[in-house]
């Protein structure tokens, strides 16, 4: 056996012992069962295994910002979307979310996108395109980049916040989720069925299966998911689906080696429009019956991981290929216009190799090294136009075909200079290619009308960036079960070049900088009163040198609109504070919070160019120094009470609110502002309370759960048109009921 895989199975022994604790309620964490005995083992909190920096620990020893929540707990309050997953961890909010099943295949190819961790939002396409640039925040599932599979049969999800540019590279330049789902397992038969209705039509199927083929060297694990909802607002329900399907196959022939394949299926079915909902008044929505659009999307994923024990160090290899289809029909209303986007992303394919050599546990210096190849291939379409007034006439039409190469090399150490003392040190250097043919038309408003397009390829569509991340850190243990530690680390995101509208509603060139972010941070992680209670924080201080906002609308009239891009600096301050407290084996309390303060630094200095020989500085497009959508303050407090009956089952009570402090859902124009905008955009103090009910007994439970009780459907984004304000209102309350059985 492995010298990782025997520390592994030394951490996971314990959970069969603490899984009663699991199975009661909402846990934090995946657990490990502790060592303690007697009255004080009985209520003390379970360790947490992770692995996001690549190597297998203790949470509580871990010198990061990490949150971990586990497929039991998103299973019980009914969370797979990803936006959904992580709103209660403190610090991290958004997500491309859809209604459908698939929280992670939401109509785009890179489902991270509209993450937002501590207050560094992912730049959006430039308008008149669907191809999206390199998100700020990254999402891995099972190792894989913005891999298919991650909404169900999940083990754990793990929350880094924090630039991961030293061992992640590319659009992990705020932080990244990694997404672990079940493992085959060699030595036992086993699975798990759900069945899950609730209000709006809900019908949500998942199911897996763990099957031995020989045993201590072969085995498989086979899983699905189907999940069905109508529309929340759409007049004529408007269904959306996904069907979902994954394999594992593990081969271990020997006990230094080891080989695992998967595969995984990804058919998303999201009707858009319906009803387009706009603001009345500041606070008061109104409903408008829109037309249904058709869309669909497709992903297929093919990947490997290769484990081999050297005795001293551990080599890993994981391939990854992942395909992405779309077609959609998008209908939108502003006011008294009525437009109408087609388009389809007839060729989206991905390939990653992953290389790396990482010290086995014992070693004095923990060390890895590694290299990262990243290939996409992109071809899409675009169409919007107008379907009155004036009928059949062209908004823009885009048609890119681009190709995106990359390749990193990193290393990082962690060396112990005094007994409690630890340094690390780490550094990456990463090259990125763009290569974009593209061409791109527009119909400026003149009669008679006219179409101009521009194209761009070659060496004029070609940019290469060049890249170099670092990280050091400082640890150091007050005490066995209290760590104090600081750091200061880099994180990138690559840039791109795109055709856009300009000023004269004619195509420009429009390009996209590389992005660097530097950040500070100091935390602490701490157990308390006999391993009872946990306290965890961190207080950061971010410094974004260019961050590009992108698809500024340089004249926001919606009949003549140019874009443009201001790469402006940015600063963000804040902390986090993550609390659980477990007085009793049937009590248990969580209480998180953060602040986050995350603004424009240089509005007045950073100057625009916004036409041949014209420019103006950012403020005269940005009113606001705040960035936009950021939460300022946030709580998200939660209670669990496990009752236990007779005949030996359990019914565990529990209930959590979230608090969210006021903020503004969009950005606005001194013009916009002079217009009487702000009240619009502006969300006052929101509350959001969830509650859920299960009874389980042995292998079998029951769950019952409601969503967002108060039905608080406040201002979630805001669209500003010149016809209309457009609103997302947050989900209405939903809930449902999940019966399931573990064998």
């Amino acid at each position: 056996m492995t010298t990782i895989k025997r520390h592994y199975l030394k951490l996971m022994a314990g959970a069969a012992a603490c899984g009663p604790l699991i199975w009661a309620g909402p846990a934090f964490c995946q657990t490990v069962a502790n060592a303690s005995s007697g009255a004080a083992a009985a209520t003390a909190l379970p360790e947490v295994v992770v692995t996001a920096e690549h190597r297998v620990g203790n949470v509580q020893r871990t010198a990061a910002s990490v949150s971990v929540r586990t497929g039991k707990e998103l299973a019980i309050t009914g969370r797979y979307q990803l936006s959904q997953i992580i709103e209660d961890v403190p610090g991290i909010a958004g997500a491309a979310a859809t209604n459908s099943g698939s929280s992670f295949g939401a109509g785009s190819d890179s489902p991270s996108s509209g993450l937002t961790i501590r207050g560094i939002p992912s730049n959006l396409p430039a308008g008149g395109s669907v191809v999206g640039v390199a998100p700020a925040a990254a999402l891995y599932v099972d190792g894989v980049y913005e891999g298919l599979g991650g909404s169900y049969d999940i083990d754990r999800v793990e929350v880094l916040r924090g630039p991961q540019g030293t061992l992640y590279g590319r659009s992990a330049t705020s932080g990244l989720i990694a997404v672990n789902t079940a493992d085959p397992q060699l030595h036992s038969w086993g699975g798990n069925a759900s069945i899950e209705l609730g209000n709006y039509a809900l019908q949500h199927y998942t199911a897996a299966l763990n099957a031995p083929i020989v045993d201590d060297v072969l085995a498989v694990r086979v899983s699905g998911n189907h999940y069905q909802r109508n529309g929340f607002y759409s007049a004529d329900g408007g269904f959306n689906s996904s069907n979902d399907a994954k394999i594992k196959l593990l081969y271990e022939p020997t006990q230094s080696f080891s080989l695992l394949f998967g595969a995984a299926i990804e058919d998303n079915i999201q009707n858009s429009g319906g009803t387009t909902v706009n603001l009345a008044t500041p606070n008061s929505y109104q409903y408008v019956p829109t037309a249904l659009g058709p869309g669909s999307n497709e992903s297929r994923q093919y990947w490997a991981l290769a484990k081999w024990d050297l005795g001293p160090a551990t080599l890993t290899y994981q391939p990854a290929y992942r395909t992405f289809q779309e077609s959609f029909d998008i209908p939108v209303k502003a006011g008294s216009l009525t437009l109408n986007q087609t388009g389809s992303i007839s060729n989206d394919h991905f390939m990653t190799h992953e290389l790396r050599l990482a010290s086995n546990p014992g070693s004095m210096v923990t060390w890895q090294v590694g290299t990262l190849y990243y290939d996409n291939n992109l071809a899409s379409t675009s169409n919007l136009v107008f379907v009155s007034p004036p009928l059949g006439l062209l908004y823009n039409a885009d048609i890119p075909k681009k190709e995106t190469e990359a390749l990193g090399v990193f290393g990082e150490a962690t060396y112990p200079f005094a007994d409690s003392w630890r340094v690390t040190a780490g550094a990456r250097y990463d090259y990125t290619k763009v290569q974009v043919e593209e061409t791109y038309t527009t119909q400026p408003p003149t009669f008679p009308p006219q179409l101009i397009s521009q194209s761009i390829g070659g060496e004029a569509g070609e940019r290469r960036f060049y890249t170099t991340t670092y990280k050091a850190r400082l640890e150091h243990d007050l005490t066995p079960q209290n760590l104090l530690y600081a750091s200061v680390s880099t994180g990138f995101s690559p840039g791109d070049v795109t055709l856009t509208t300009g000023q004269s509603s004619n195509p420009i060139v429009l390009d996209i900088k590389s992005e660097i972010l530097t950040a500070y941070e100091v935390g602490s992680k701490n157990r308390f009163l006999e391993n009872k209670l946990q306290v965890n924080g961190a207080l950061f201080y971010y410094d974004y040198g260019g961050y590009q906002v992108a698809n500024i609308n340089f004249t926001p009239q919606l009949s003549t609109p140019s874009y443009g891009t201001v790469n402006i600096p940015v600063k963000a301050l804040g902390g986090e504070l993550e609390m659980i407290y477990q007085p009793t084996t049937a009590d248990r309390l969580n209480l998180n919070l953060a602040y986050t303060n995350a603004y424009y630094t240089g509005r007045s200095s950073t100057i625009v160019p916004t036409g041949p020989g014209t420019s103006e500085p950012a403020s005269d497009f940005i009113a606001l120094d705040g960035i936009p959508n950021v939460v300022p303050f946030t709580a998200d407090a939660g209670y669990d009470h496990t009752v236990l009956l007779p005949g030996g089952s359990k019914l565990t009570l529990h209930a959590d609110a979230r608090y969210l402090s006021a903020h503004n859902s969009s950005g606005v124009s001194p013009g916009q502002l002079a217009q009487g905008a702000y009240p619009y955009v502006r969300v006052g103090d929101e509350v959001v309370g969830d509650l859920n009910v299960m009874w389980a007994y042995q292998n079998y439970s029951v769950v019952g759960y409601v969503r967002n009780v108060g039905d608080n459907r406040y201002k979630s984004a805001v669209t500003l048109n010149a016809q209309a304000y457009t609103v997302t209102p947050y989900d209405p309350r939903t809930f449902g009921v999940v019966v399931s059985v573990r064998f």
